[in-house]
């Protein structure tokens, strides 16, 4: 990450700092939206991340296409992103979904279900990692995103919480070139970073006990 990517996403956490008091889903729902926008257009995340740009004429072209579609929060809050300065125009993009994850984490923490969060993550990533067919389902260039988001909520309804289900749905269908497992793995550092955890994936022989497991998590 390039020192101005760094440096302006350091001031877009802190700017989305207030914001988390009375963040909900819809709020999470949004950003996610308005970086999937922004990754399907290369004109568009080029305007807003254009240092030269006037801020009057980027705000006008955020309202023109997010207007209908966004609360004043939203737009507010990507007004204050554009002004900042990005390396790249893709780096917005990755702010964005960056800053969506952080706020689902804040919102899990505060209904206490962070724990949750992180394990059914880490879970879809094991069961995408370790079922051909679930991979070959998620991967399908031929389904679309509905039928992709319809599959996600069939496999975790009511098994996970909706902060859960909504991270899932979002790295199935906006990954795009990536793969599914490896943006599931992405946000789960990320919660886990919210959660000041770290996280490690331990291979045994046999199964420990739990004494052993209290251990390896308290090292």
């Amino acid at each position: 990450m390039a020192s101005a990517t760094r440096a302006s996403l350091a001031k877009a956490q802190s700017a989305l700092k207030p914001l988390l008091a009375k963040a909900d889903i819809k709020f999470a729902e949004e950003l996610f939206g308005i970086g999937a926008i922004l990754a399907s257009s290369a004109q568009l995340r080029g305007i807003l991340s254009d240092p030269s740009a006037e801020s009057a004429a980027k705000t006008g072209v955020i309202k023109s296409v997010f207007g209908k579609t966004a609360s004043k929060s939203s737009l507010d809050f990507l007004n204050e992103l554009v002004v900042l300065r990005w390396s790249r125009a893709s780096d917005l993009v990755a702010a964005v979904e960056t800053l969506a994850v952080h706020t689902v984490a804040s919102i899990a923490d505060k209904s206490k279900k962070l724990d949750s969060l992180e394990s059914t993550l880490f879970a879809f990533q094991q069961a995408i990692d370790t079922d051909s067919d679930l991979q070959f389902a998620l991967a399908d260039k031929n389904a679309g995103d509905e039928a992709k988001a319809k599959l996600v909520d069939a496999l975790l309804k009511g098994k996970s919480t909706p902060e859960a289900v909504l991270l899932v749905r979002r790295a199935v269908i906006g990954a795009k070139k990536r793969r599914v497992s490896a943006v599931l793995e992405s946000f789960a550092k990320q919660v886990s970073a919210y959660a000041e955890r770290l996280v490690a994936v331990v291979t045994v022989a046999s199964p420990i006990s739990d004494k052993q497991l209290a251990r390896l998590e308290k090292s």
